[in-house]
């Protein structure tokens, strides 16, 4: 495949341009063209829209060795001649219209055909590229039949408002080169080259206004190497629909960093209520306790007492006895009363003890203690269960807090520069570029073809 016609196809695939070229021979003004056109006479159009295409040479550097302008006027079906401004100069003409330069005036047969030529041009350009070399690591300037790892800059440069984009195009023979990387581009193999394709819009922010390749290289050798700039890309742009999905997608972005803050002041809401259910568990708790406590020491000091009154108890039947004798009686009625004394006494004694001991035995199985030792060991679990519960409750507020921080960096670096139209309608509003070689042009392209 032609090595122009990939380097025309690699343009295509990345910038949209295309290329129109008459193959008639060019005819040049001074010496080809006998009949000398004036206006007297005829129906003169002006030529509107019109293309140019600024081919610059350079050296490997991009350091410039001429310049040369065509332009295309497309076709225009009213008139008989056209009349063009240029700055031009060697103009040739590349139809069979006769043709006519006075004072930077053209005047050109109108076939109703679109009309191309050409000229050098001697102005400052408003774009360019400076390409830098460096050989295993050491900057060179000749670069051609070397081996080693090779390192390409290619600088791109854009003096005016408007907004070029610059597509670097080379042409490799597959096996002169290996490993290949590059930044803000791609290699592609295309027929039995390695084509390396880098794009930049200098002069404008986020695009990147350089392309760079590395590469190990063996006898080097370049079959093709340019870089196109071309504007008018974003000016015909719809950005209503863009404008309207970017809208949606802020507002979806918005909801989230709402429901994660949210999420978040929910979680702080919890810990709060969280903190204050503790806290009462904590004191209930303790009053159980402290109940427990005081329960189990008035258990204790009863059958304490109960222990002092069974101990304490005497039999007072001598005491009894003693003052009864102090009675006149018979031996008889004494003995009788005496009996009667001691059974009763006896009796009365084993009652109460029985009694008291019944009372001891109640006490020792109270069902109040044993309640608050219930309640006791169950407020100790869930005091227990809370302090996990605090503890995943922390890791619940670490992970929303990271959360609501991380959407609203994603919503801040992510969602609202990917949605941020500001760069593209301002690409849109200026993406218009006057021309260089003449008016009323409305399509510019620069090519820098270097030297291999």
């Amino acid at each position: 495949m032609n090595k122009k016609l990939i380097a025309i196809l690699c343009c295509i695939m990345l910038t949209g341009c295309t290329t129109e070229t008459k193959t008639n021979k060019t005819k040049t003004i001074k010496e080809e063209t006998p009949v000398v056109l004036t206006t007297n006479g005829h129906d003169v159009k002006e030529a509107v829209n019109k293309s140019e295409t600024i081919t610059v040479k350079t050296n490997t550097l991009g350091e410039i060795k001429s310049t040369k302008a065509e332009v295309t006027i497309p076709s225009i079906s009213e008139g008989d001649l056209i009349q063009d401004t240029t700055v031009l100069k060697d103009i040739s003409n590349k139809g069979d219209e006769n043709i006519t330069l006075n004072n930077h005036q053209l005047l050109i047969e109108n076939n109703k055909n679109s009309i191309q030529y050409e000229g050098t041009l001697d102005a400052a350009l408003p774009v360019g590229v400076d390409v830098t070399y460096y050989l295993d690591g050491q900057k060179v300037t000749d670069i051609k039949g070397k081996t080693g790892t090779l390192k390409a800059v290619f600088k791109y440069k854009n003096n005016t408002e408007t907004p070029f984009v610059a597509t670097t195009i080379m042409l490799l023979p597959q096996e002169t080169v290996s490993d290949i990387e590059v930044k803000n581009g791609k290699s592609m193999l295309m027929d039995d080259y390695q084509a390396i394709v880098g794009i930049g819009c200098p002069g404008y922010e986020p695009f990147k206004d350089s392309m760079e390749v590395t590469m190990k290289i063996k006898s080097f050798q370049c079959d093709y190497m340019s870089t196109i700039f071309t504007e008018g890309i974003f000016k015909d742009l719809d950005l209503s629909e863009l404008t309207k999905t970017t809208d949606q997608l802020n507002q979806s972005s918005q909801k989230l960093v709402e429901g994660s803050a949210q999420l978040l002041a929910g979680c702080t809401t919890y810990g709060q209520y969280l903190h204050t259910y503790m806290s009462n568990v904590s004191k209930v708790s303790e009053g159980a306790n402290a109940l427990l406590e005081g329960s189990k020491q008035y258990d204790a000091s009863t059958q304490a007492l109960i222990k002092n009154l069974i101990s304490s108890m005497k039999d007072p039947t001598e005491l009894i006895q003693s003052k009864i004798n102090n009675i006149d009686l018979t031996d008889e009625q004494r003995a009788a009363v005496n009996r009667a004394i001691s059974e009763g006494v006896q009796e009365s004694l084993m009652s109460n003890k029985k009694s008291l001991e019944q009372l001891s035995q109640l006490l020792s199985q109270s069902p109040v203690s044993r309640q608050l030792e219930t309640l006791s060991s169950s407020l100790s679990e869930l005091s227990q269960a809370g302090n996990e519960l605090s503890q995943q409750y922390q890791t619940l507020t670490t992970g929303a807090k990271s959360l609501s921080e991380g959407m609203s960096l994603f919503d801040q670096e992510g969602i609202q520069k990917i949605t941020d139209i500001t760069t593209i309608k301002k690409l849109k509003e200026k993406d218009h570029y006057s021309g260089l070689s003449g008016n009323n042009i409305t399509n510019t392209k620069f090519i820098f073809e270097m030297d291999t």
